[in-house]
């Protein structure tokens, strides 16, 4: 973390940081809340199974409707250098992206599959610390807007509501 403080001591539009993590909601695994009246029924609709959609993503630091959500089977290194990938061809003009993420067995394993001399420099945040991942934020409000805010009937729809959510980030910025 000292060489990204060393980066912000002079901070300038050739450097940007982001937050990394992946996030797993799971397909219609519980009810939310609902108001009835005392003795009345209230079918609930229900799917087979708890499919989950895996999403792989990158929070802008500075700004929070800068968001990278890498939609895939698995949140490994294989996905995770797709990820970085997506960050350097939207930012061709920076000179480092510092990438935060925890410190997860997976992630080590992750950041090795990108080429040398790349420009992201990988940094971790200390074990047990989730509260410091400014990612776990946006995840807490995919949940809030989406995940828990409705039925969806098939996978699909639940997948394409939540990266929904992230093509249209930049509505929910005062939220």
């Amino acid at each position: 973390m000292k060489e990204l403080s060393r980066g912000q001591e002079k901070k300038d539009a050739k450097s940007i940081v982001y937050y990394a993590d992946g996030v797993y909601p799971t397909h219609n695994s519980r009810s939310t809340y609902a108001w009835i009246e005392k003795e009345e029924e209230f079918p609930q609709p229900i799917v087979s199974g708890r499919d989950r959609v895996n999403i792989n993503g990158l929070l802008n630091a500075y700004d929070v409707t800068d968001v990278i959500a890498h939609d895939c089977d698995s949140v490994n290194a294989l996905s995770t250098k797709a990820l970085y990938e997506k960050a350097l061809i939207k930012h061709p003009e920076v000179s480092i992206i510092y990438i935060i993420s925890d410190n997860a067995n997976i992630i080590g394993t992750r950041f090795a599959g990108m080429d040398q001399g790349t420009k992201i420099v990988q940094l971790f945040l200390p074990a047990y610390s989730p509260n410091l991942n400014l990612i776990e934020r946006l995840w807490k409000f995919l949940r809030k807007k989406v995940i828990n805010t409705g039925f969806y009937r098939s996978k699909e729809m639940f997948r394409k509501a939540a990266m929904n959510f992230f093509a249209r980030i930049d509505e929910y910025e005062e939220e």
